[in-house]
């Protein structure tokens, strides 16, 4: 072999071997991944809810919390569990013969003084009672306050932070009760940050008493009177609030004084933030608690009756179902079923109702169907005897399918 020959084989060797190299090194070397693809679902929450410390914290605008000495409880912690390791026999014996008998009241009243302030104080954060009125500025619950409606004769609604409630329970003037001496003065307000028809950052103002000589309503000065909770058809549940104040002193409140039996929607616009802004020097909040509502028929009687105005309704307009263009020679779909995708689903309830009313029997309870697949033999054995496009829309209806389903179960 000659020079030249030798010479360019071990160069076509060192080629195969760095296109070898480089094949591997595509095939091996881990993908380059983009910074905002390998984030973690844990790191992308964390991202949208960072907060900026300066900007975001919060402020106590309430009344200072009493920090517990830890030696102090440490201690109370360390003679409790003496005293239980010394009983256990016999809180085990009662709690199994089920003789053992736990002081309510004096849990409630160590649940109050101590850890009752800090989960009000979560759970107003997770309703949004800080953001949407105080704008994010915060305040502990040092006041227990209980609301209470008459439901009917015998029972009342209670008002738990957060719970449920119909309008048609809650329409006449609620009870609250909280502990205050007779020399101080109270204003308690009730809000609904999320009813105002206009503006989505002002609120309507549902009751508003102040210069309440302790914990005695009757006798402060009411500035607005009583109005049901109204949440518009369509719109959800909305959220009722009640915050209670105390007062520095006696307040001249001539400036947030509404008219009597006040019906009109603009004079109870309301702004909470305003409101505590122009009073803050003699006002401070004290304790909140909310409950959430959603439409029902006494809604429709508020609008008629007091508010004297037309119901507004909110409504989802759904868009028309899409479907292709319509072809003369659809292939292989029976031409029936294809031709109801282009029909009114107007007509199509209209069909089915009539073919409800034909074997519906007012005055006599419904069949109960002994078989349940008894529709499904007597379709096969109908089906048989039926042309090939008409078998698809025989099964829909026998087995209550597509437009069907709604229909009564029946024996045909």
């Amino acid at each position: 072999m000659s020079q030249a020959m030798k010479r360019l084989k071990s160069v076509l060797q060192n080629v195969i071997t760095v296109d070898r190299q480089q094949v591997r090194t595509k095939m091996y070397w881990p993908r380059k991944i983009e910074p905002e693809e390998e984030k973690t679902h844990a790191q992308r929450i964390a991202e949208m809810k960072q907060t900026d410390p300066e900007l975001d914290k919060l402020i106590n605008i309430g009344f200072p919390v009493t920090k517990f000495d830890r030696t102090e409880r440490k201690k109370m912690k360390h003679e409790l569990k003496e005293s239980i390791a010394e009983k256990e026999k016999e809180l085990e014996r009662a709690a199994r013969t089920r003789t053992l008998n736990v002081p309510l009241e004096e849990v409630k009243k160590i649940y109050t003084q101590e850890m009752q302030r800090f989960h009000w104080k979560s759970l107003a954060e997770h309703y949004g009672i800080y953001r949407d009125l105080f704008d994010n500025a915060m305040f502990y619950q040092c006041v227990n306050m209980d609301i209470y409606y008459d439901f009917d004769e015998e029972y009342v609604s209670k008002v738990y932070i957060g719970n449920r409630l119909k309008p048609s329970e809650v329409k006449s003037k609620p009870y609250v009760e909280y502990t205050a001496d007779p020399d101080t003065w109270w204003t308690i307000a009730m809000t609904a940050p999320d009813s105002h028809l206009q503006d989505n950052n002002m609120e309507y103002l549902h009751w508003l008493i102040g210069n309440i000589p302790g914990n005695d309503l009757d006798k402060g000065e009411e500035l607005c009177n009583y109005l049901p909770p109204f949440p518009v058809r369509g719109t959800g549940y909305h959220r009722y609030v009640f915050v209670l104040y105390k007062q520095n002193r006696k307040i001249d409140f001539s400036k947030d004084k509404r008219p009597e039996n006040c019906t009109s929607l603009q004079d109870r616009s309301f702004s909470t933030l305003e409101f505590y802004r122009s009073l803050q020097d003699d006002l401070t909040p004290a304790s909140v608690n909310l409950f959430q509502s959603d439409w029902d028929e006494s809604v429709r009687d508020t609008f008629w009756n007091i508010l004297d105005m037309k119901e507004p309704r909110f409504e989802f307009k759904h868009p028309p179902p899409y479907h292709p263009l319509q072809k003369w020679y659809p292939h292989r779909q029976p031409f029936n079923l294809y031709l109801d995708r282009y029909r009114d689903i107007k007509d199509l309830n209209e069909e089915v109702l009539k073919d409800r009313l034909k074997d519906l029997k007012p005055f006599e309870p419904p069949p109960q169907q002994k078989y349940p697949v008894l529709n499904m033999i007597r379709y096969k054995q109908i089906s048989g005897v039926q042309p090939t496009w008409r078998r698809p829309k025989l099964r829909h209806k026998y087995l209550k399918e597509m437009h069907w389903n709604d229909s009564e179960d029946k024996i045909i």
